[in-house]
């Protein structure tokens, strides 16, 4: 199965997956790595490497909270020397959702891709939506 890690800056990551084991049930191979104030990039790197090594035979998506900050930069460090590990940033509840869903019946390129378009399709401007609804509907 693949794993799937969650890093993010302060405790994020641990909020979504807890809330992701609220909707889905406890899921296994899933981690969430975070990054404190008081930490040093050292610390990040380290735990980060811990929580994929533990997925590198069947391969790890990581997904991280911001591109250019330092858990996606630490991230691509690890990503550039495996193979088999693919990092997707911007992650939110819809992502980890699709992941956890999906990883069991597909490769772990595909998985990338599904998970971010997952996270674009999630993000929807409610106001224009119900006005476009309604519009259709005269």
């Amino acid at each position: 199965m693949i794993g799937i890690v969650v890093v993010s800056h302060g405790l994020l990551s641990e909020h979504l997956v807890s809330a992701a084991s609220l909707i889905l049930g406890e899921a296994k191979g899933v981690k969430a790595v975070t990054f404190l104030a008081r930490e040093s990039l050292e610390d990040l790197r380290r735990k980060t490497n811990e929580a994929t090594n533990e997925f590198s035979a069947e391969g790890c998506l990581i997904l991280t909270d911001i591109m250019g900050g330092s858990a996606t930069n630490v991230s691509i460090e690890i990503m550039k020397s495996h193979d088999n590990v693919f990092v997707v940033t911007g992650v939110n509840l819809p992502m980890l959702l699709e992941a956890i869903n999906s990883r069991e019946n597909t490769d772990l390129k595909t998985l990338a891709s599904q998970v971010s378009n997952s996270g674009i399709r999630s993000i929807i401007n409610l106001k224009e939506f119900f006005e476009k609804r309604a519009a259709k509907r005269v």
